[in-house]
């Protein structure tokens, strides 16, 4: 860490003992212990944060049962949630330290194959996405209908902006394996969203934000109303917000303008690294492919590229500036920068509204609603389309524009061999910068209902209740570009055709288009694209419970069991030139392609449901009691629980166990530990994937493995990279994930130093079974090590070898090996994981000293060890690079210890401090993010070293701090309660740290919005 980050660090964390994090600490026991309320809704009275009277649920079914100090509960209340200066669900959980990489979110929304939009997830431990259960008010959210890849399988969550800060009374975090208590997508914890209700009286609230030397502001508008009636014995309460982002241009961050960032390395053991060069082979400046002999023309080669003709290497003048240059990979100065003209952060906007409601039937039954809904709007510009290398297009002889068109024809060019007929090309490289930026706009509802009825049957409590919840999307990109309808506009043999051959701008062909086609030749071919998306989520249960069974001499045992049936649902459904009801058929090669739309591979609309059906029970025992006066066993509590839940769609069951327990030694040092099995289904789109086709870009090592024995090419290093095509499906016969947990942990509140709490928990999880893909790139190295030993890889489906490729072959000791045809790549169980690392807490709530209130709290998260275990394929592979048999240039990426690699640091950790003395409110809160490692970067000249990431592109650490300042006005007059809040988030200005991605950061990790003032105006009334 540099001088500048320590000063930093000493600012915020020197000025206490400990320094504080966002959460009230690493345990439940972190903030004070009252009595359970409800396990469904805080029926308490709204309280501050300060108040005694918080309530924490999770963790357990049993109502009443103090377990609390069993468990790894994070807490989150209301003055915590203000100092992350969060505006969004995803800027509030990216402030929780276990919570890791956010697979969903803006930046990483590049295709329409990601999840577009005003979204964001969870993955808490970073043990993958979908394995952390989100509730509200202790019952599930339904899933985004979204997905994205993560290492290499589509993953799913909720989504975590559609829970408001504003709204939330406090965030409660589980950390650790609770399938057992709570059911499937539990494996790394539970994240439990309490939301403000019992409210009497009112608020209204305005703030807004700008982000310094930006266009970049949002401003929020909220209110809500609650009140009693009938007497006390009901409740409504009812709020709703709307929120406006303007959203800011690429252009105004430096590290994300331009895909050319090497001028970012100065200094840097990278200085000069092209890999930090990313500018794109497809861009205005297209390839093509001359169907003649390669003597035909003077650039001596069948294929070639354009440029400005003052770039070396011409050899053959187009005319207005341009040239032909031959060969089949564009030089990086005629390369284009896909992030021109794109948005950094898109416009938004977001609406929410929620209403609860509890009426006391009789003196022992309680009738309660819940209902919300939520909307966002987002709208951002990406860069243009292009066509996949897989799928060229072919430009007929007598094409308008075709420069080798027939004698006669307006725009043949001289001093050819060209025949008089003409010949036809292959468009190969083209990006259709003159039809404009992709402009893609996703529009979100969410609506959700709870409805149920709790109380008591004489000594049992118990809560039952009904929820429906749905969400749909709508993915709406506009400037596509129709295969079929381009190809006809490209090869009309009238002036309006649309002409490929006109290149870009001269002085930077790699920004924008300075020579556009005509509107008229672009609008036939331009397209909208949609993708619509829809989840559903129904759920019944019934949970009964009682905390005083039995009466034991540790105390009273406590039991709970319950019911679940839920139903789950989704579908997505594809634009008809996506999903293979409008197709693509070259009308000069005759080549068929499932998609029509350039730069998207087909996709088929699928859709799946699932029932579950579940039951679970719990008993805690307490088995020794301070009464009972036995020496260094003050407390012993122990916690039991298993679960049984069938998937009717896949065919299983699962049944898993968890047992925890407490042991206090001295007042105010307590053990807890707990182990647990847990399982995760199959998602429904791992499980109801049809078919996916995807179009990727490899080198075919078989193929050039010859051509580097024949003295064609000198290494693998050189091989010529090509469109590969890779198949997925899914399948029923996928099994649910194991996972088995085990967390071991100390609980510290000295008698000496009342008021603090001191918290540290070791954790191990090891998943089995984990649903993923080989890979395609892993496919073909394997096939090209089998085909070493004279067999093959049968998930790799090639063409017969041509003439060409049987005497390429000749000698070489290699059977002849065909083109790929494709690759298979199905979803399967196939490896594991192991994971592993450390929870560290602080909370202390400084004795009144007549100087005000302190709290201060620190929260911080230790990632030890992260493995993903090869399986057989991935071994044999990993082996022959070990052993030398596979060259240095084929690499095997995804497996092994993965610690630091593309995300998850060792250390992250949030820390604040909070002082108030009359109407004044002063909070300082700092978050750091660890240093990690690009590995698509590596060092030219590798050096030796045992760490294996030394050779990888070092990003650094990342450490904010946020400060904030409020007064509120206390007296009889109409202004009594209006509060006036001033803060500044990231203070120091921070810039995401520089990584090889495509806006220049990793937008899972880091924020690129940098300081950031903060006004917020709010009237209690």
């Amino acid at each position: 860490m540099n001088t500048k980050r320590n000063t930093r660090l000493a600012l915020l964390c020197g000025a206490s003992v400990f320094a504080a994090a966002t959460a009230t600490g690493a345990s439940a026991q972190d903030a004070p212990q009252p009595e359970q309320e409800p396990q469904a809704v805080d029926t308490a009275p709204e309280v501050e944060p300060s108040d005694a009277d918080t309530i924490v649920v999770i963790g357990s079914q049993i109502r009443g049962a103090k377990i609390n100090d069993v468990l790894p509960v994070t807490v989150l209340d209301e003055q915590a949630i203000e100092n992350t200066g969060a505006a969004s669900g995803d800027e509030l959980f990216r402030a929780i330290p276990q919570a890791g990489t956010v697979a969903f979110n803006e930046q990483n929304e590049t295709t329409v194959n990601n999840a577009r939009g005003d979204v964001g997830s969870i993955n808490l431990r970073d043990l993958g996405t979908g394995n952390t259960l989100l509730l509200i008010n202790g019952r599930r959210m339904t899933l985004h209908p979204g997905f994205q890849t993560e290492l290499l399988v589509p993953v799913v969550s909720s989504d975590t902006n559609e829970i408001t800060p504003g709204s939330v009374r406090r965030i409660e975090v589980l950390r650790d394996g609770a399938s057992a208590i709570y059911g499937a997508d539990a494996v790394a914890g539970v994240i439990n969203t309490v939301l403000k209700g019992n409210m009497n009286g009112g608020f209204l609230e305005a703030d807004w934000r700008g982000s310094q030397g930006t266009s970049l502001y949002n401003y929020r508008l909220s209110g809500g109303l609650g009140f009693d009636f009938a007497e006390g014995r009901g409740n409504l309460t009812v709020y709703g917000g709307y929120f406006h982002e303007n959203g800011m241009p690429a252009s105004e961050r430096d590290y994300a303008a331009d895909d050319d960032r090497t001028a970012l390395l100065e200094g840097t053991d990278f200085e000069g690294d092209t890999q930090f060069n990313n500018r794109n082979t497809f861009g205005p400046y297209g390839q093509f492919d001359i169907q003649a002999p390669r003597s035909a023309t003077p650039i001596g080669d069948d294929d070639f590229y354009l440029q400005p003709d003052y770039f070396p290497g011409c050899d053959l003048d187009f005319g207005d500036g341009i040239c032909a240059r031959g060969g089949t990979t564009p030089t990086r100065d005629v390369r284009y920068n896909r992030n021109f003209g794109n948005n950094l952060i898109s416009r938004k906007n977001r609406y929410n509204a929620m209403a609860l409601l509890n009426y006391e039937l009789t003196n022992s039954l309680e009738a309660y609603v819940e209902a919300s809904y939520y909307r966002s709007e987002n709208r951002r510009n990406i860069t243009p389309s292009a066509i996949l290398s897989a799928v060229p297009v072919g430009i007929a002889r007598d094409a308008y524009w075709n420069p080798f068109g027939p004698i006669d024809s307006p725009n043949r060019l001289t001093d050819t061999a060209i025949s008089d007929d003409g010949a036809d090309l292959i468009m190969e490289r083209y990006r259709f910068v003159d039809v404009g930026n992709r402009d893609v706009s996703v529009t979100k509802n969410t609506y959700r209902i709870v409805t149920g009825l709790r109380g008591n049957f004489g000594a049992w409590d118990f809560d039952t209740g009904l929820l429906y919840s749905e969400a749909d999307t709508i993915d709406l990109a506009r400037n596509r570009v129709s295969l079929t309808l381009m190809q006809q506009q490209i090869n009309l043999t009238t002036p309006d055709a649309y002409n490929p051959f006109n290149g870009g701008c001269l002085d930077d062909p790699g920004q924008g288009d300075c020579t556009p086609n005509p509107q008229s030749s672009i609008d036939p071919f331009r397209i909208d694209v949609y993708r619509k998306g829809g989840t559903s989520l129904a759920l019944a249960d019934f949970k009964l419970s009682r905390d005083d069974l039995l009466s034991l001499p540790g105390g009273d045992l406590g039991v709970a069991a319950g019911i679940e049936w839920r139903r789950e649902t989704f579908y997505d459904d594809r634009d008809p030139r996506l999903d293979g009801t409008i197709t693509f058929t070259d009308s000069v090669t005759g080549e068929f392609n499932g998609s029509d739309v350039a730069g998207s591979s087909p996709s088929p609309d699928t859709n799946g449901r699932r029932d579950v059906y579940s039951a679970y029970a719990e008993v805690f025992v307490p088995l020794v009691a301070p009464e009972m006066d036995i020496p260094l066993i003050e407390e012993l509590n122990l916690q039991i629980a298993g679960r049984l839940e069938h998937f009717t769609d896949i065919d299983e069951t699962a049944a898993v166990p968890r047992i925890a327990a407490s042991w206090t030694t001295l007042p105010g040092v307590t053990f807890r530990g707990a182990w647990s099995q847990g399982f995760r289904a199959p998602n429904l789109v791992q499980v109801n994937d049809e078919g996916t086709t995807r179009s990727n870009t490899n080198a075919d090592y078989v193929i050039c493995q010859a051509q580097v024995q024949k003295g064609i090419v000198d290494d693998l290093g050189d091989c010529a990279r090509g469109g590969i095509i890779s198949f997925r499906s899914g399948t029923e016969n996928l099994v649910p994930e194991d996972s088995t947990s085990i967390n071991l942990g100390v609980v510290l509140e000295p008698e000496f130093i009342p008021g603090l709490t001191l918290t540290a928990d070791y954790w191990r999880v090891k998943q089995e079974g984990l649903v993923g893909t080989f890979g395609y790139d892993n496919a073909i190295a394997l096939d090209f090590l089998r085909r070493l030993n004279g067999s093959t890889n049968p998930n790799v489906i090639r063409l017969d070898p041509t003439q060409d490729e049987i005497d390429l072959f000749a000698g070489t000791g290699l059977a002849p090996a065909g083109q790929i045809d494709f690759v298979l790549d199905d979803y399967l169980n196939l490896d594991g994981r192991i994971s592993k690392g450390w929870d560290f807490g602080l909370f202390y709530r400084v004795p009144d000293f007549g100087l005000g209130n302190f709290r201060l709290r620190f929260n911080a998260a230790r990632l030890e060890s992260f493995v993903q275990s090869a399986g057989t394929d991935g071994q044999e592979l990993l082996d022959a690079v070990e052993a030398g048999i596979l060259p240095d240039e084929i690499t095997v990426d995804g497996l092994g210890e993965l610690l630091e690699q593309n995300g998850r640091p060792k250390w992250r950790f949030s820390s604040s401090i909070n002082w108030d003395y009359g109407p004044v409110d002063v909070g300082l809160f700092g978050h750091y993010v660890g240093s990690v490692y690009d590995t698509s970067v590596s060092r030219d000249d590798p050096i030796e070293s045992d760490d294996p990431n030394a050779n990888y592109f070092p990003v650094e650490e990342m450490f904010t701090v946020n400060f904030s300042i409020a007064y509120t006005i206390n007296n009889d007059t109409a202004l009594d309660g209006t509060r006036l809040r001033f803060a500044i988030n990231n203070l120091f200005d921070e810039d995401p740290p520089l990584a090889d991605e495509t806006y220049g950061f990793f937008s899972d990790l880091h924020s690129a919005r940098g300081r950031v003032f903060h006004v917020e105006l709010r009237k209690k009334f």
